[in-house]
């Protein structure tokens, strides 16, 4: 690369700007036709890792086995008297084998679908009402994927239909139902269009829904799981979730 502005590039692809020196290396990229190959290698580079890594997914055996010995858990029986330090030491054990397989369930176990229904009304509600939509701004698709290199475990599609009316604003890093995922954000005349991508745990995918005026729809694609979240109308929003799944990657 010929660019003189090449190492800047290199750390913004890599995660290591932020605040004003990465939004001078955005503007630099959509600028620069080298920084932009770069920017695009990053990014089909990302894709193909993406693409050829196994996944590790705990066997169905072993979660349904946790889910089991969870179920078989019981309130301990009246017992004869023992010493008070036997009790207290007796309490503390059964509260951190339960609380150790809590956690082993909450990990092994995928989300249900309602606790995904409402986290992504949440995240996208938070998101509006907290001036946080959008953490990279850019209608590019060469700086918006790029960006989540290194930030998520996903490579979300970042596709732009501006003669559609669906334009690429964003995208920023939230979470859905505990599990870290990219958004990439879209503006659809006034209206704001939140597109959650996330790993596949094994998650059965709520119905599509509307919550309080935001429509949401699911789908999976390979081993990933999305969400296009919007108050904009319905038949907007399968409009766009339409064009999306036909894009090529």
């Amino acid at each position: 690369m010929s660019c003189p502005e090449h190492l800047r590039t290199q750390a913004y692809l890599d995660g290591e700007l932020d605040g004003i020196a990465a939004s001078e290396a955005e503007r630099h990229i959509e600028s620069c036709a080298d920084c932009r190959r770069a920017s695009a290698d990053a990014a089909e580079l990302s894709d193909a890792i993406r693409r050829q890594t196994a996944r590790y997914r705990a066997p169905d055996a072993l979660r349904a086995r946790t889910a089991a010995l969870l179920d078989g858990e019981t309130a301990p029986r009246a017992a004869s008297f023992r010493p008070r330090g036997f009790w207290a030491g007796a309490l503390s054990g059964a509260g951190t084998m339960a609380a150790a397989a809590g956690i082993a369930l909450a990990l092994l176990l995928p989300p249900s679908p309602e606790t995904l229904a409402q986290s992504i009304a949440d995240d996208h509600t938070d998101a509006l009402m907290g001036a946080r939509l959008i953490q990279v701004a850019s209608s590019s698709h060469h700086v918006v994927k790029p960006w989540f290199a290194g930030r998520v475990a996903v490579s979300p599609p970042t596709p732009d239909f501006p003669d559609q009316g669906f334009v690429l604003a964003g995208g920023r890093i939230d979470r859905v139902a505990g599990t870290k995922a990219a958004v990439v954000v879209y503006r659809h005349g006034r209206h704001a269009i939140d597109l959650f991508v996330w790993p596949d745990g094994g998650s059965t995918l709520p119905g599509n829904a509307t919550r309080h005026g935001y429509h949401t729809i699911f789908w999976k694609s390979g081993d990933l799981d999305f969400a296009a979240v919007s108050d904009t109308e319905r038949r907007e929003l399968e409009k766009f979730v339409t064009l999306v799944r036909s894009a090529p990657e």
